[in-house]
C-alpha cells in the first residue's frame, strides 16, 4: 500500500471515529494524542528545580487537527521525518495549544530542520511565554545552527530561571555542551557565559578544560590563574594546571606545582601517587621511592602502593625488595595475577626458567595472561624444547583475537625456528600469518630476513620495498635491503644509497655502521670499510661484525689483528654462521 493511500485510509478511519457515538472511543483517541504531546519532554539543561511547562487547555480535536497529529506520529514512527515535520507544522499552525507547538519544535529539531525549529519556537513562545523549556530548546537549536553566541544568551536565561548554585549551573552547562556541541562551539558558549557572569569559578574551570582540549594551553592556564586569584586553596585547580603545564612540555613546572600542593596537603594520597609516578617516568627513582614509602605509611594496606613499590624496585634491579612487596600482595589476596607475573619476570631474569614458568602458569586472568603464556613458550625454547614452544605459540596465536598480540605470537614462533636454523619453517610461519594481513610491516620485515636465508632474494627485496612504501623512514628496513644487496648482489651503488639513508636516520647504530663498512669493502674502499667496521665493533662486540671486521683487516694485511677480532667474536658466538663461513674461507 502506498504512503498516500495509507494516509487516506487513516483519514477515513478518523472520520469514522468521529461518527461513533461511544464517548469512550473518542476519549481514548484524545488520550493517545495527549500522550504523544507529553512525550515532548524538555531536553538540554536540567536543574534541581525545573520549571513546569506552562499549561494550556487542550484545544478541541477537530477532524483536521486530529488527522495531522496522527499522521505526524505515524510518519515519525515509520522513519519519514520529512512527512512527520510537515504534518506537525500543519497541526501547530492551526492550534493554540502550546504542547502541539512544542511537539512540532521537537520533531523539527530531531529531523535536523533547525530553521523550521526556530519558527516553531517563536509560535511556542507566543503561546507559552513563561515555559522554561522554550529557552532550553532555543539554546539547543542555535547550537545545532552553529550560532553559539545566540545559544549562550538562551542558556544564560535558563540558568537565571533555574536558580541553583554556581557548581550546579556549571554542571548543567557541561552536560548540555557534552551532548549537543562540538569543542569549538562549546568554547564560544563558555566564553560568553563567563564574560556575562565572571564570578562562577566552576564555569571558568570548565572553560579552561575546553581550552586545553583545543590545545590553547596559555589561555587555559590564564583562566585557571583567574580562579586561583579568587581562591588559591583549590587543590584540584592546581592539579589541572599542572597537567596543562605538562602538556605544554613544562615538566619541571608541573612537578613543582604538584609538590607545592602536596606540601600544603600532605595527606592527599591521590596527589602524592600522581607525583610519585611522574618521578618514576622521569627516572628520578630515589625521589620516587621516598614518596612511595610515605604513601606506604599513609596507606599500609593499599595494593596500588605495594605494587608501585615492587615495580620501582624491579626497575632499579633491587629484586629481593621487589619480591617482598609482591609476596605481601599475594598474602593479602590482592592483584595476585600481577604479582605472579612479576615474580615470573624476576625468576626469568635470574635464569630460573622452571620457577618462572611455574609463576607464569598461575597468571589466570587479566591483561598479563597473554604475556605470561608468551613467555612460557619462549622459556620452553630456552629449555631446549623448541617443538613444545612452537606448539604453544600456535595455540596462542589462533586463540588470540587482538591482531597485535597475534603478530607477537607469530614473530616468536619465527624467532625460535630461526634460532634453531629451521629457516624454511620460519618462512612458512610468516607467510601463513601474512595471508591474514598482507600489509603488516613487522611480519613483512621478519619474512624478508628469513627469505634471504633460504635464497629467496626476490621475496626479501619485494617485502622490504613494500615496508618502505608505507614507512619510507624505516631505518631497519633500509639497512636490511642495503646490506642484502651489498652482500648477495653486485648492485653495490644502489645498496650504498639505502644504507646511507638508514645512517642518516640513525647515525650511530652498530648494525648500520657494519653495513656501511661491508658495502665500502665490497666497493673496494678499504679505509672507509675499516673506519666504519671499527666503530661498529667498538659499540657492539657481535660475532657477525667481528667476521666482517676481521675479513677487512685480513685483506689489509693485518692478520694478527684480524685473528684477535675473530677470537673476540667467537667468545660471543662461536657457532655464528657468518663467522664460521668467514673463518673456513680465509684461514688456512
Amino acid at each position: 500500500m502506498s504512503y498516500i493511500k495509507s494516509m487516506v485510509k487513516q483519514k477515513h478511519m478518523i472520520t469514522e471515529f468521529k461518527k461513533l457515538q461511544t464517548g469512550a472511543v473518542s476519549l481514548l483517541l484524545v488520550a493517545l494524542i495527549l500522550m504523544a504531546l507529553s512525550a515532548c519532554s524538555s531536553v538540554g539543561i536540567q536543574s534541581d528545580a525545573p520549571g513546569e511547562m506552562a499549561t494550556a487547555q487542550p484545544q478541541a480535536l477537530n477532524e483536521e487537527l486530529l488527522f495531522n497529529l496522527l499522521a505526524g506520529e505515524f510518519a515519525g514512527n515509520s522513519g519519514d521525518m520529512e512527512k512527520s515535520i510537515e504534518y506537525y507544522q500543519r497541526a501547530a499552525a492551526h492550534s493554540s495549544d502550546s504542547r502541539i507547538a512544542a511537539r512540532a519544535t521537537y520533531i523539527a529539531l530531531y529531523g535536523k530542520q533547525y530553521n523550521q525549529a526556530l519558527k516553531n519556537l517563536e509560535h511556542w513562545q507566543a503561546l507559552a511565554p513563561e515555559d522554561p523549556d522554550v529557552n532550553r530548546m532555543y539554546a539547543i537549536t542555535y547550537i545545532k545552527l552553529r550560532q553559539p553566541e545566540k545559544a549562550a544568551v538562551h542558556i544564560q536565561k535558563t540558568l537565571e530561571e533555574s536558580g541553583g548554585t554556581d557548581k550546579e549551573k556549571a554542571l548543567a552547562v557541561k552536560k548540555l555542551l557534552h551532548k549537543e556541541a562540538d569543542t569549538d562551539n562549546g568554547m564560544v558558549v563558555l566564553d560568553v557565559l563567563n564574560r556575562e557572569q565572571p564570578g562562577n569559578l566552576h564555569m571558568l574551570i570548565l572553560q579552561a578544560r575546553y581550552a586545553a582540549q583545543m590545545e590553547q594551553y596559555d589561555e587555559a592556564v590564564g583562566l585557571l590563574d583567574q580562579v586561583l586569584e579568587i581562591d588559591p586553596t583549590l587543590d584540584d585547580v592546581h592539579v589541572i594546571k599542572a597537567r596543562i603545564l605538562e602538556a605544554q612540555g613544562k615538566r619541571a613546572e608541573s612537578k613543582a606545582l604538584i609538590l607545592t600542593v602536596i606540601e600544603n596537603n600532605p595527606d592527599n594520597a591521590n596527589l602524592r601517587m600522581q607525583y610519585s609516578r611522574m618521578l618514576v617516568e622521569d627516572r628520578e627513582f630515589e625521589a620516587a621511592r621516598e614518596q612511595f614509602l610515605i604513601l606506604r605509611q599513609q596507606e599500609p594496606e593499599s595494593p596500588e602502593v605495594l605494587l608501585s613499590l615492587a615495580l620501582l624496585y624491579i626497575e632499579t634491579q633491587q629484586l629481593d625488595e621487589a619480591q617482598t612487596y609482591l609476596d605481601e600482595l599475594t598474602k593479602m589476596g590482592k592483584k595476585i595475577d600481577v604479582a605472579n607475573y612479576y615474580h615470573g619476570r624476576i625468576a626469568q631474569s635470574r635464569d630460573e626458567h622452571k620457577q618462572a614458568i611455574a609463576y607464569y602458569l598461575n597468571v589466570k586472568n587479566g591483561h598479563y595472561v597473554f604475556e605470561a603464556r608468551l613467555r612460557i613458550a619462549i622459556l620452553f625454547a630456552r629449555l631446549d624444547k623448541p617443538d613444545e614452544a612452537i606448539e604453544q605459540l600456535q595455540v596462542l596465536a589462533e586463540s588470540t583475537t587482538a591482531w597485535p598480540d597475534r603478530v607477537r605470537a607469530y614473530l616468536a614462533q619465527g624467532e625460535i625456528l630461526r634460532g634453531s636454523r629451521r629457516h624454511e619453517e620460519a618462512f612458512d610461519v610468516y607467510s601463513h600469518a601474512l595471508q591474514q594481513n598482507p600489509d603488516d610491516s613487522d611480519l613483512l620485515y621478519a619474512r624478508a630476513l628469513t627469505a634471504e636465508k633460504v635464497d629467496r632474494l626476490d621475496i626479501t627485496e619485494s617485502d622490504l620495498i613494500k615496508v618502505l612504501s608505507t614507512e619510507p623512514e624505516n631505518a631497519n628496513a633500509l639497512n636490511a635491503l642495503g646490506y642484502t644487496l651489498a652482500d648477495r648482489t653486485e648492485r653495490l651503488e644502489e645498496a650504498l644509497g639505502y644504507i646511507k639513508r638508514a645512517a642518516k636516520l640513525v647515525p650511530d647504530d652498530p648494525a648500520i655502521l657494519d653495513s656501511l663498512g661491508w658495502v665500502s669493502y665490497r666497493l673496494g674502499k678499504m679505509q672507509d670499510a675499516l673506519k666504519f667496521l671499527s666503530m661498529a665493533f667498538e659499540q657492539l662486540e657481535d660475532a657477525e661484525i667481528a667476521a666482517h671486521y676481521g675479513e677487512v683487516l685480513w685483506k689489509s694485511n693485518q692478520q694478527d689483528k684480524a685473528r684477535e677480532i675473530w677470537n673476540r667474536g667467537k667468545a660471543v658466538d662461536a657457532e655464528h654462521p657468518v663467522l664460521v663461513e668467514t673463518l673456513n674461507r680465509l684461514l688456512p
